[in-house]
């Protein structure tokens, strides 16, 4: 590979800036500032098009440090695939990642594939930004490089937005491996040297690491698919909500005001009653702010804060979710709120079945908006 001095400093820093987006969308994803597919999309993108014009200037440092990456990567996997044979699903975070690109809550073929691609994305990416850091890579900055990843990522929520315990053997596995990657990447980017291996050698690895890769992904998935838990929701920011995923009138009709005229932004993640709420703002569940009162419905507390008028559908739909939470018992003397409270049960079940998830609430709320609108005229 080209030497320190054959390398600027403008490609470096551009071999580093770009590599970084990789992982910096799943960082902004953390954080709320948006759909994680949406910017894994875009700043993927551009990495590979700015890494595309580092690769014109600097075509045999560039290709160090992916074949670097690379290895390092399939190592740093490799030395973790006993443990998911042991009951640990070590590579969870990895199906997650392509549940939330393919927008599914539980793992297919399809987003194994999708998630396992991210992973390798970043673990290149990974390797790219430590060539461009290091003139002369050493074994013990390698390491460093490696265990200052997992640093990082432990000071954000990664490991409660997948599902990881932070205990004591959490932090062996993991700090473990990316030491192995570090290994791995100083091993490898030694080997990149020209005098050490042949282009088409290299060609060959890099064809085998997805084929590996491949191979262990299709392990996983066998052993966990059927017993993850539902993925974490696609966006996490301050427009989230949780609720239970029981499709009852009051519940609908909330989720839809809320959306129509409190948080026209809103996205709303669903749990099993008493599940741990684990992202976004509670609603309609004990702990919330807005939720069933002893004498009013979670629809009615929500209204109240709605400044305005109501139109006499509002209004309807409203004392439906009074009767239908509160009162039921006055219900079956109601005859346009019984009416509406079987609309509302219908629509759910069309679109949702017997449980609400974050798929089938945009279809249900076009439904709800047609219904408003169509009392309006």
């Amino acid at each position: 590979m080209e030497n320190g001095a054959a390398v600027s400093w403008r490609v470096r820093a551009s071999t580093f800036v770009f590599s970084s987006l990789s992982i910096i969308s799943l960082l902004l994803y953390f954080f709320g500032a948006g759909r994680f597919r949406n910017l894994t999309l875009l700043l993927l993108a551009i990495e590979l098009i700015g890494l595309c014009a580092v690769a014109f200037a600097a075509p045999r440092f560039l290709a160090a440090g992916v074949w670097a990456g690379s290895m390092a990567t399939l190592v740093y996997d490799a030395v973790r695939v006993p443990l998911i044979h042991g009951s640990i699903p070590v590579f969870k975070s990895i199906s997650y990642f392509g549940t939330l690109l393919l927008a599914v809550d539980h793992p297919t073929a399809a987003s194994e594939i999708a998630g396992w691609a991210y992973h390798l994305s970043n673990g290149i990416s990974f390797g790219l930004m430590y060539t461009a850091l290091v003139s002369r890579p050493r074994a013990w900055s390698a390491v460093l490089w490696g265990l200052s990843l997992e640093g990082m990522m432990l000071l954000t929520p990664y490991a409660e937005v997948f599902g990881y315990a932070r205990d004591a053997g959490f932090m062996t596995i993991t700090l473990a491996a990316h030491a192995c990657y570090g290994v791995a990447l100083w091993l490898a980017l030694r080997s990149a040297d020209a005098a050490r291996i042949r282009r088409t050698r290299a060609a060959a690895t890099l064809l085998a690491i997805p084929l590996a890769l491949g191979a262990m992904a299709f392990d996983f998935h066998r052993l966990y698919a059927a017993v993850l838990p539902p993925s974490p929701p696609a966006y996490l920011g301050r427009h989230l909500y949780t609720t239970w995923s029981t499709p009852e009138p009051d519940r609908v009709a909330l989720l839809w005001t809320m959306k129509r005229f409190v948080d026209p932004a809103a996205e709303f993640h669903c749990i099993e009653p008493f599940e741990k709420l684990r992202f976004g703002a509670p609603l309609d569940v004990p702990e919330a702010e807005v939720r069933r009162a002893a004498t009013e419905s979670a629809t009615e507390v929500l209204m109240k804060r709605v400044p305005g008028s109501r139109t006499p559908r509002l209004e309807l739909l409203i004392r439906t979710t009074h009767l239908a939470e509160v009162s039921k018992w006055m219900l079956i003397g109601d005859a346009e709120a019984t009416r509406e409270a079987e609309f509302l049960r219908r629509v759910v079940a069309e679109h949702c079945g017997k449980k609400l998830h974050a798929d089938c609430l945009a279809p249900l709320f076009i439904e709800l908006d047609r219904r408003y609108a169509e009392a309006k005229h």
